[in-house]
């Protein structure tokens, strides 16, 4: 069961990825003492994410990075807009 989660969430992280691709948004894996959210740089369009946080961390970044920038013209897959409008109003990982 626990392997089944872990693949629907590395499946959420090459989504994440993908949609990067598509709105000219570099994803950045690296390692650092940083969370991530306070990493989103809008001047060259590039999000930096702690390779070493927890995969859920990783995800909530994204998700919290990308509900700052307009996407009602991209297409995106219902899983990953419900993690997007969702990251709108939590506080976790601040």
């Amino acid at each position: 069961m626990k392997r089944k989660l872990d693949k629907k969430k590395t499946q959420l992280l090459e989504d994440f990825l993908s949609l990067g691709e598509k709105c000219d948004i570099r994803i950045i894996h690296d390692k650092g003492d940083f969370n991530g959210d306070n990493c989103l740089l809008f001047a060259n369009n590039t999000i930096v994410i702690n390779k070493h946080k927890p995969l859920d961390q990783r995800l909530h970044v994204l998700a919290k990075c990308f509900s700052q920038i307009n996407l009602d013209n991209v297409y995106i897959k219902p899983v990953l807009r419900d993690l997007i409008e969702q990251a709108k109003t939590d506080k976790v990982y601040e």
